[in-house]
């Protein structure tokens, strides 16, 4: 790992238990790169092919009229965007979580049920914490601490039709595959709690069988996408900094 993933790791600190999408949860926010949205960084920028790449691509079938590749050394025009959002949280001193849908509020009035019927079911120790910081660029606020070593992320979808959506996954690699954003938020909040195990559960209250109410997925870490994350936390991080000292 780099240094700045061992500077990060020295840093990482836990605020005071923050009720989510209260004013204080949006101040602490503001600036950093959290975990809900940090897949926006994940999408590697392209360029163009060399001339050596060109010649050496397939002659036919799959991948011959390819003229881009990936370029990890760069953000792509996604993550500078959300960049650039940090950017004018610091300036304004506005966070832009400050947008409330029914959607939002539909997921924040049912958490608390959702804690509860998952601790329920499974008969584990359940606790609410607060945000927590990867020094001041980054951070996240897991929905929960599970028994000694595991954290919780709670999605109450507002339309029960993305919810049949999470009954049909049968893995965390499933996860991966179909909500990538939710698998990033998972491994990144790990990562930031120093934390070895995320339980992931969607709940519908809705749901008349209470076989359908819950769906429970055990996540463990994964090294690749956690060094993802951090190469992409140390390229934005560089972004933010150029653009707040040009702008000064």
């Amino acid at each position: 790992m780099s240094n700045f993933l061992d500077n990060l790791l020295d840093e990482r600190t836990s605020s005071s238990w923050i009720e989510q999408n209260s004013d204080e949860w949006s101040l602490v926010r503001i600036g950093r790169f959290t975990s809900s949205e940090i897949h926006r960084l994940m999408e590697p920028s392209k360029r163009e092919m060399t001339e050596r790449e060109l010649s050496d691509r397939p002659k036919s079938g799959p991948g011959s009229k390819t003229k881009f590749v990936y370029d990890f050394s760069k953000l792509s025009d996604g993550a500078i965007t959300y960049v650039r959002e940090k950017v004018s949280e610091i300036l304004t001193g506005t966070s832009r979580n400050s947008a409330y849908s029914y959607a939002v509020f539909w997921g924040t009035e049912h958490e608390d049920e959702a804690r509860e019927y998952f601790a329920q079911k499974t008969g584990f120790n359940v606790e609410k914490v607060g945000f927590f910081k990867f020094t001041d660029h980054a951070g996240g606020s897991p929905d929960g601490f599970v028994n000694d070593d595991a954290i919780l992320e709670i999605k109450c979808p507002f339309d029960s039709k993305n919810h049949i959506g999470y009954l049909m996954l049968t893995d965390q690699w499933d996860l991966k595959a179909l909500y990538f954003d939710h698998w990033v938020q998972c491994q990144a909040n790990m990562l930031f709690t120093d934390r070895n195990m995320c339980h992931f559960v969607a709940y519908d209250p809705r749901m008349k069988d209470d076989k359908h109410k819950m769906v429970h997925i055990q996540i463990t870490p994964d090294n690749e996408t956690r060094e993802r994350i951090v190469h992409q936390i140390e390229l934005a991080v560089k972004e933010k900094l150029e653009l707040l000292k040009l702008l000064k």
